[in-house]
C-alpha cells in the first residue's frame, strides 16, 4: 500500500508542480486522504520535486545549455543563483516554523483562494507587457521575482505561480514570466534536495531515512514517475493558448481552497 501511495503522490507532484496551483499544497492534501502523513517529511517533499527538476532542466535544455561556455551564459547563472538567495536564506532561517505552524488544510486554503484571486485580477487588468528571453532579465527583476518566491514557501501559494505574477508587474507578458518561473526554480529546487539529503545524513536519528524504506535508491522510481510525468505536463503546458488561462486556473484554486475549508470545519 505505501508504494501505490507513494506513486500516487508522484503523479500528483508531476502535474502540480507544473502548473500553478500549489505541488506542495496538494501533496500535504493528498497525504492526509491517503493517510500517509508527508507534511513534516521534507526529504520527501525534496525528492518528489527532485525529478520535476530534472524535468526542467531537459525541457530547458536549449535555453540553459545554448552557448555554455560564453560570459554571458555564466553571468547568467550568477544571476539566478543571486535571485535565489532570499528564498533559501527564509526557508533554512524559518524551516522549523514553516513546517509546523504552516503546513495546515486552513492555510493551503486561504492560500489557495487569495492567490487564485490575484490571477483573476492581475490578468484582467492592464499592464504593460513584452515578451523577454530569460537571459535578458535584469538582474534588479530577477530579485524582485526572487523576493516573491519566497512567499511560495507558504504551502498553496505556488511557486510557479507567484512567481509568475511577480515577473507581471515587472512587465514581462505572463508567457515570458511563466517560463522564467521553471528556470529560476531549478537552483532552490536543487539545493533544497541536497540539503535535506545532507540534514538527514548529519542527524543520527535520521540517518536510517537513507537506507531504509525512504532510501534515495528506492526513491529512484518515484523520481522516475515524477520526472515523467513532469516532462509530458510541461509539453502540455506549452499548448496554452487560451489567453485566460491564469483565470482558469485562479477559479480552479478558489474552488478547491473552498472546499478544502468546507471539510475542515
Amino acid at each position: 500500500m505505501d508504494t501505490i501511495k507513494i506513486i500516487t503522490l508522484s503523479v500528483i507532484q508531476g502535474i502540480t508542480e507544473l502548473l500553478p496551483i500549489s505541488s506542495t499544497g496538494h501533496l500535504i492534501l493528498a497525504g492526509n486522504l491517503l493517510d500517509y502523513d508527508i507534511s513534516g517529511n521534507t526529504l520527501f517533499l525534496s525528492v518528489l520535486h527532485l525529478g520535476t527538476t530534472l524535468a526542467i532542466i531537459l525541457f530547458f535544455r536549449k535555453e540553459l545549455f545554448k552557448n555554455f561556455f560564453t560570459r554571458s551564459k555564466w553571468l547568467f547563472f550568477l544571476k539566478l543563483l543571486l535571485a535565489s538567495i532570499p528564498v533559501a536564506v527564509v526557508g533554512f532561517l524559518f524551516e522549523g516554523y514553516i513546517t509546523e505552524l504552516l503546513h495546515k488544510d486552513i492555510v493551503i486554503a486561504i492560500s489557495l483562494i487569495s492567490i487564485g484571486i490575484l490571477f483573476i485580477i492581475i490578468e484582467n487588468i492592464k499592464i504593460k507587457a513584452e515578451i523577454v528571453a530569460p537571459e535578458n532579465i535584469p538582474l534588479s527583476k530577477m530579485l524582485l521575482i526572487g523576493l516573491g518566491q519566497t512567499l511560495a514557501l507558504i504551502p498553496g501559494t505556488s511557486r510557479s505561480g507567484i512567481t509568475t505574477l511577480t515577473g507581471m508587474w515587472c512587465g514581462m507578458d505572463k508567457y515570458s514570466a511563466f517560463n522564467f518561473s521553471f528556470i529560476l526554480g531549478i537552483p532552490i529546487l536543487l539545493g533544497s534536495t541536497i540539503y535535506e539529503i545532507v540534514k538527514a545524513y548529519l542527524n543520527i536519528s535520521d540517518r536510517s531515512i537513507l537506507t531504509g524504506s525512504l532510501s534515495i535508491v528506492k526513491m529512484i522510481p518515484t523520481i522516475l514517475v515524477t520526472f515523467l510525468i513532469g516532462y509530458l505536463a510541461l509539453h502540455i503546458v506549452k499548448k496554452f493558448q487560451k489567453k485566460k488561462w491564469l483565470t482558469v486556473f485562479g477559479i480552479y484554486r478558489i474552488l478547491i481552497g473552498i472546499l478544502i475549508l468546507v471539510l475542515a470545519i
